[in-house]
């Protein structure tokens, strides 16, 4: 789940395969809004897709002449950028 306050849109719950293309989509339309800051304090499983979720939104971002942020990552998605070798990618 999505729930976006000023620039900063905070997912809770799961980023999996399952889930990772709704929340790709609810996202989508907020970097139209001046989001620059995604919150994953609130997520409790994050599988790979999860780093499919933070390119694509980096991705999104920069379209919109912004440049993402990103804060409460779980230790998780650090192991799988380390994993995939694309840690230093990871937006701070």
């Amino acid at each position: 789940m999505i729930a976006c306050e000023g620039n900063c849109c905070r997912i809770t719950g799961a980023v999996t395969v399952d889930s990772v293309g709704t929340l790709l989509r609810e996202l989508q339309p907020q970097f139209a809004k001046d989001v620059d800051t995604l919150d994953f304090s609130g997520v409790d499983a994050a599988d790979s897709a999860a780093l499919t979720l933070v390119f694509s939104a980096m991705r999104q971002a920069r379209q919109a002449g912004r440049t993402l942020a990103c804060t409460g990552l779980p230790a998780s998605f650090s192991t799988l950028a380390e994993l995939y070798g694309v840690s230093e990618l990871l937006p701070a």
